[in-house]
């Protein structure tokens, strides 16, 4: 695979390494390895040659490349090439080694899964069901016990049928909004993920079209969506539609505290963001003009970190410093189409069909230069990819679940993956909750546990 791993994190000047090369006759400086991994007490295999020491291990080497693997039976090897700096460590604290048969659990079977989101602790689970036991479902994760918390209405002399398509969590855990159609017409309703209240028809309570509405991050009871006019605010706690906050606007994206939104401008398009107390600034005056857009948002060492990938031009670019005085925008990739960070937001990835590239900014705040990894060869389409944690990617390629280290390297294949939809780590770091075929026509939800 492409690129050459340099580690997650470097520290600067770990003890002194230095060593007495024979052949010139010089005192010289080494760097040091760092490799731990779970689990731990795993054999090494450095420059092709086993080791005594196991994980976790430590040593000083000399600068250059150095290649070094972790094998242990019923694991999937692990192999990277370090670049080995003179006076820097290389702390690889990301190693997971994958059994090539994980315990695995099946939360639930149904007949098809339309639609599905899971909460941002990753704790709970929301399903829309079809076939005869179609429906809304929740599921905590680990737990076996569905719950349908809501159906969507049947027909009646004077109203059609409606048919679910789309489900997605408030950031606290605490609501879900789900939407139906009926001839065609979407319908949206806010529910309390514990079944307890009446759902709320907002279609039928405010008399607009909320197709794109979301929930904001910092209250659920806030929600933004584009109306005809532009940019408009939904607070189901006063029971009011705030006045257009902006208008022309073609994208908006919820992302922490604040709304980030595309606008048409005399100029062309730009970046604007608003806060839930209505404050707007704009962050990129003149966009690349695209009828679409993917954006990310992340802070990282206290500093805010802005993705932009214009459909029409696939150039990633990231952006930093956006709300302050001195702004800076850096290329990180050509012929991409998303960009996601990592959780941390240590990583930003950018995809295309078959192209994954990930830009490290820890590298970038440590040593003030561009550290990034092209990957081209990974099997498959791409059709959905998530963060497992910090350091690992799981990647739906033509219907089969993928893992991976952030640039890449070390892909492993979980199994066969359902529709369009991504695995997803749990809130404990250790499973892999994935939609998969049940080998009839029907889908399982099933754990799979990596960490052992």
């Amino acid at each position: 695979m492409a690129g050459l791993a340099i580690g997650t994190f470097a520290l600067v000047a770990y003890g002194n390494d230095y060593s007495y090369d024979f052949k010139t006759g010089k005192i010289i400086q080494n760097g040091h390895v760092i490799i731990n991994s779970v689990p731990n007490g795993i054999r090494v295999e450095a420059d092709g040659k086993l080791l005594k020491k196991k994980t976790p291990y430590q040593a000083a080497y000399k600068v250059g490349e150095h290649t070094f693997a972790l094998m242990k039976d019923g694991f999937w090897p692990w192999n990277k090439t370090l670049k080995v700096v003179a006076g820097q460590v290389n702390l690889v604290r990301y190693v997971i080694m994958v059994p090539k048969s994980p315990k695995t659990s099946v939360l639930d079977t149904r007949a098809s899964i339309i639609a599905q989101s899971i909460s941002k602790d990753h704790r709970h689970i929301a399903y829309v069901t079809g076939g005869t036991d179609a429906g809304l479902y929740t599921l905590d994760v680990g737990s076996t016990k569905p719950v349908k918390i809501f159906a969507a209405p049947l027909a009646t002399e004077t109203t059609p049928a409606e048919v679910l398509t789309e489900v997605t969590w408030s950031d606290d855990a605490s609501h879900l909004l789900v939407v139906s159609t009926a001839n065609g017409v979407p319908v949206h309703r806010l529910l309390a993920a514990n079944g307890n209240d009446e759902p709320v028809n907002l279609t039928a309570r405010y008399g607009f079209n909320f197709s794109g509405i979301r929930f904001s991050a910092s209250n659920w009871r806030l929600l933004y969506w584009v109306s005809p006019d532009g940019l408009r605010r939904l607070d189901v706690g006063n029971q009011t539609i705030s006045g257009v906050l902006a208008p022309r606007v073609q994208q908006f994206w919820v992302e922490q505290d604040r709304v980030l939104y595309v606008q048409q401008t005399a100029l062309g398009k730009s970046l604007w963001s608003i806060d839930n107390g209505g404050r707007t600034e704009e962050l990129i005056q003149v966009l690349p003009e695209s009828d679409a857009y993917s954006v990310a948002f992340a802070r990282y060492r206290g500093e805010d970190q802005l993705a932009v990938v214009p459909a029409k031009t696939g150039t990633g670019t990231l952006y930093t410093g956006v709300f302050g005085d001195t702004p800076e925008a850096k290329t990180i990739a050509q012929g991409v189409t998303t960009a996601s960070f990592s959780p941390d937001g240590q990583f930003l990835a950018m995809t295309a069909a078959n192209k994954l590239v990930t830009y490290d900014l820890e590298q970038s705040f440590i040593f003030k230069k561009s550290v990034s990894y092209t990957v081209t060869d990974h099997p498959g389409k791409l059709v959905a990819l998530s963060w497992f944690d910090n350091h690992h990617i799981l990647a739906n390629r033509d219907g089969k679940l993928y893992w991976s280290e952030f640039d890449g390297t070390n892909l492993v294949e979980l199994g066969q993956a359902y529709g369009p939809f991504a695995g997803y780590g749990t809130a404990d770091d250790r499973s892999v909750v994935t939609y998969r075929p049940d080998g009839g026509s029907g889908v399982r939800i099933t754990q799979l546990l990596i960490k052992q």
